[in-house]
């Protein structure tokens, strides 16, 4: 009963997490987005920069990017600052899942030999995810190859790696293979 309830708890902070995330990084974008069509906009007050972007807003009932609230806290920061802010945000993220994954590895009885393999998984990946990053600017495809690298970092951001190990880890148990 333990280890359920523990499951249970680990999987609503997850899902909690992966809201407040998105909603984070979409405010962050909206008020760069929108704010850089108003010349000066980074230089407003907190307050005035929020009455512009609620001024500005587009009516889009079903499009969450322009049909949300954004964060108050962040219009205290700049152009440069909220750039930043993104890229930690991002590493922040990728660390809290990578303990997310591992607590919830572990609450499905997952073997450790297994578990020790994930911050290097994390690591290989986001490897690639930069690399294609990098690479992207210098291709042909720059925003296909940005979208890739995106779709990479953001299934580190979730529970999508213990999604794929648990079921894995099973059925290589009932197999007999050794992972």
């Amino acid at each position: 009963m333990k280890s359920a309830i523990t499951l249970l708890m680990l999987v609503l902070l997850a899902v909690v997490s992966g809201f407040y995330q998105e909603k984070l990084k979409i405010s962050i974008n909206y008020i760069l987005d929108e704010g850089s069509k108003m010349p000066g906009f980074f230089l407003l007050s907190p307050n005035e920069k929020m009455e512009w972007i609620e001024k500005a807003r587009v009516s889009a009932p079903f499009d969450y990017y322009h049909n949300h609230r954004t964060i108050s806290w962040l219009y205290y920061f700049d152009s440069k600052q909220l750039s930043m802010l993104k890229w930690a945000v991002t590493g922040f993220f990728l660390l809290w899942f990578l303990l997310l994954n591992t607590l919830l590895l572990k609450a499905l009885s997952v073997p450790d030999d297994i578990i020790r393999y994930l911050p290097w998984v994390y690591g290989i990946l986001i490897a690639v995810a930069l690399l294609i990053y990098v690479l992207a600017a210098f291709s042909g495809f720059p925003q296909s190859a940005y979208t890739l690298s995106r779709r990479i970092m953001g299934a580190l951001q979730s529970v999508i790696p213990a999604l794929i190990i648990w079921p894995a880890s099973r059925i290589a148990d009932h197999s007999g293979v050794k992972l």
